[in-house]
């Protein structure tokens, strides 16, 4: 059953699943606020039952059971990178206390891991490069960065539980 997710958490639970984004030893807390929510079955009331220091080896062969039973789909790499992009925009919209290209900077790191994959990910790479050369600072690739992170933080808000939103993001900002 899937409980009282809404589709967004679904995706972004699967989107940082699927490039890798929620560690092992943080996936028991992912679990219990997604049985929080509403969500039930075995393998989520199991999952949340775990204590961070669990074997991954143990986790990550529960992980799969979870994402059934809540009916996450996996998903391309590109996809998954432009929902994860979407939701790295949202937070660095209302953090805006930190680095101006933060969203870009973040999406930049998983580009080597994820074999540089197209979309936002692809593109903030590439963006990435210009960022703090001083020599291109009136540069039309600089121009194109100060584009991208505000298309970023532009994008409709996904509608995420804040409980979850800590969990899934525990290691990534």
């Amino acid at each position: 059953m899937n409980g009282l997710l809404t589709d967004d958490e679904r995706l972004i639970v699967g989107a940082a699943r699927r490039l890798g984004l929620i560690l092992s030893s943080d996936w028991p807390d992912v679990a219990a606020h997604l049985l929080a929510q509403g969500a039930d079955g075995k393998g989520v009331s199991e999952l949340a039952g775990l204590p961070r220091a669990a074997s991954p080896w143990l986790v990550d062969q529960l992980v799969p059971n979870v994402l059934a039973e809540l009916g996450i789909q996996e998903m391309p790499v590109k996809e998954a990178g432009d929902l994860v992009a979407r939701f790295v925009g949202q937070v660095a919209r209302v953090r805006p206390e930190g680095d101006e290209f933060a969203a870009i900077r973040f999406l930049a790191r998983l580009a080597p891991d994820l074999d540089y994959p197209g979309g936002f990910i692809g593109d903030a790479y590439y963006a990435s490069e210009w960022l703090d050369c001083a020599c291109h600072g009136n540069s039309p690739e600089r121009d194109a960065a100060i584009a991208l992170e505000s298309a970023l933080r532009t994008t409709d808000p996904l509608d995420i539980d804040a409980g979850l939103l800590q969990a899934v993001t525990t290691t990534w900002f």
